[in-house]
């Protein structure tokens, strides 16, 4: 699996990909050599609105990601079929999603070895009914380990029925008595409707009733609290229920036992870093700890079924699937009351935890990846895929790329090096993060640092970018100083920003939608090769007299800027967010941005103070 080229012959089509997890010496061996890319000599001039439930967005989730519907008209606009589009920030690998659908070549790299794996099976999908064949029969195979670890009794017919999920709840030590309680038994407020309901921030102490705040206790340890399952008539009806003596005797087996030697499992210690502190302080220090015992026995024996599957092609896609469950099945899937469990860009140890079936989320993991390949399988696609720096492209020649689109990690938004720990030690490939373009502390890495190597991975997009060729950026961030960075590096690397456009990815981020200070809408960033530019720097107060007269001008117009807010039951709010990227996509061509969302924001409640 480390290196290969692989030719799948399906519906008389076939791919012509080739992946490495390390450099891939064959990543630039698709080049269209001399030939002249189409010519664009203005931008694309269009706001672009994409949504991201789609069976290929859908199949495996990534911290960020740019929905590929959303790429396809910026690909179409600036390139010819056939031509070669890169990205050297490639992620889960959307670029070359929307290339390869389009027509065109893709040479796609990223840092990260678990990106780079994540990319190219979602850019090599295969037949959909050889893969489930394949799924299926793994089921079978655990069907008895499922029934040892995940089965309970129907508390109204008293039969056999299969757990869905466990709730799991810490104990906390309250402040004033020193007495320890468990957050579940007086932690809930339970409505009628679910997205009503809430875990609460506050709680009095059920020994001495003094009012706690619950992220100032002191944890002891998870205890296991209620029980889902799903019996009872032809519906089959869900249940949430306390755990009995039966389901407490089978999680404390379960828990006791050593696992099985036959069974391989990562045990690699978990780096300090910015997002890792949290479990680290949580008392998790390896990562066979982000996993109940059941759990890990689960997904081991999953891993070692997908590992030995003899045809090279399916093998990657089972494994492609469980990386797919990330922390769904982990210590870090949160528990919320209207179900299911997500993923999140940090590893934050939730006080209610929701440990799920791994096998069950494996089956529906699996079906919605089926979906995508059976849309998508008979399309043929050259792809290469890469794990290197985008700041040293060295296979690929100058001036040979027809168009590069890509993501650059938003300053400090996201480690992508600490949130890919978990795939990476499944895959025993880790992130060599020397050139990780990031703001962290940890890695001593500051704005200046993160310019630096912004500007390195810009220069080299330059040299292989063909003349009269563009290069887009999606971006975004709530500090003036990420944009900054931005605008600097792309002008000293010789990039003059031509063009920008709001990118709504309708369906936002679960942050998104239950916080009212998140920020979303990329900008979409078109650039050009240029030379000797500066980006001029504006007086503080000229900057912000220009912003309010941009947002007196913005309302006045009758733009209606409200969001709704979904899952939660919350009153649509004035949407701070588009405003800000609005104001952005005007402001960035022509002066370095000097207002961090926090201080636009403010400058908006003082003219809507002033309109009434």
């Amino acid at each position: 699996m480390d290196s290969y080229q692989i030719k799948l012959e399906l519906t008389k089509t076939h791919h012509d990909a080739c992946f490495s997890f390390d450099l891939n010496p064959r990543f630039g061996d698709i080049i269209n050599g001399n030939i002249s890319s189409k010519q664009v000599k203005s931008p694309f001039a269009k706001d672009i609105s994409a949504g991201k439930n789609t069976y290929v967005y859908d199949a495996h989730t990534y911290h960020t990601k740019v929905p590929p519907q959303g790429i396809k008209p910026l690909i179409e606009y600036y390139t010819n079929p056939g031509d070669v589009v890169l990205d050297p920030f490639c992620g889960s690998g959307m670029t070359g999603v929307a290339a390869t659908e389009l027509g065109r070549k893709a040479l796609l790299s990223d840092l990260s070895p678990a990106a780079a794996f994540i990319t190219y099976n979602l850019n090599t999908p295969i037949d959909a009914d050889l893969y489930l064949n394949a799924i299926n029969e793994i089921l079978n195979r655990a069907a008895s380990l499922e029934k040892k670890l995940y089965t309970t009794y129907c508390r109204d017919c008293g039969s056999p029925a299969k757990v869905l999920y466990t709730v799991w709840s810490y104990g906390l030590i309250c402040q004033n008595c020193q007495q320890e309680f468990i957050f579940w038994d007086v932690g809930r407020d339970e409505k009628a409707s679910v997205r009503e309901s809430k875990i609460k921030k506050e709680v009095n102490c059920p020994h001495c009733n003094v009012l706690l705040k619950r992220r100032n206790l002191k944890r002891t340890q998870r205890y296991p609290v209620a029980v889902g399952y799903k019996c009872c008539g032809s519906r089959l009806k869900e249940s949430c229920v306390p755990l009995n003596n039966f389901d407490c005797e089978l999680i404390n087996s379960i828990e006791q036992s050593p696992m099985p030697k036959n069974l391989w499992y990562p045990q690699n210690t978990i780096p300090e870093g910015v997002n890792t502190r949290q479990p680290i302080l949580a008392g998790i220090k390896t990562i066979d700890q982000c996993y109940t015992r059941r759990a890990l026995y689960a997904m081991s024996f999953l891993w070692q079924e997908a590992s030995s599957w003899p045809d090279i092609k399916v093998r990657d896609k089972l494994l492609f699937t469980l990386t797919s469950l990330y922390q769904r099945i982990t210590v870090f899937s949160e528990f919320r009351f209207w179900g299911g469990s997500g993923n999140t860009a940090n590893f934050h140890v939730p006080t209610v935890m929701n440990e799920q079936n791994v096998f069950q989320v494996f089956k529906r993991k699996a079906q919605t990846i089926s979906w995508y390949f059976r849309e998508s399988a008979h399309i043929p696609r050259t792809v290469r895929v890469s794990t290197q720096s985008a700041c040293n492209l060295k296979q690929i020649p100058d001036k040979s790329v027809d168009y590069v689109f890509t993501d650059p990690p938003f300053g400090a938004n996201i480690n992508y090096s600490e949130m890919n720990l978990l795939w990476e030690s499944w895959l025993q490939h880790w992130t060599d993060n020397k050139e990780e373009a990031i703001v962290n502390p940890v890695q001593g890495k500051s704005y200046q640092e993160y310019k630096n190597l912004l500007l390195k991975a810009f220069s080299e997009i330059k040299r292989v970018l063909k003349d009269g060729s563009w290069l887009t950026v999606a971006f975004h961030n709530s500090s003036e100083k990420a944009w900054v960075v931005i605008q600097e590096a792309l002008a000293d690397a010789g990039f003059q920003i031509k063009g920008t456009q709001i990118f709504d990815k309708k369906h936002g981020t679960f942050k998104m939608f239950v916080s009212d200070n998140a920020v979303g809408y990329d900008l979409i960033i078109n650039c050009q090769k240029s030379h000797s530019l500066k980006v001029i720097s504006q007086p503080m107060l000229e900057v912000r007299e220009q912003a309010r007269e941009f947002i007196k001008e913005y309302l006045a117009n009758g733009n209606i800027l409200t969001k709704d807010f979904l899952h939660v039951a919350r009153q649509s709010e004035f949407d701070y967010r588009r405003l800000y990227s609005a104001w952005l996509a005007k402001t960035v061509k022509e002066s370095l941005v000097s207002i961090d969302f926090e201080t636009f924001r403010e400058i908006v409640d003082q003219v809507q103070v002033e309109k009434k």
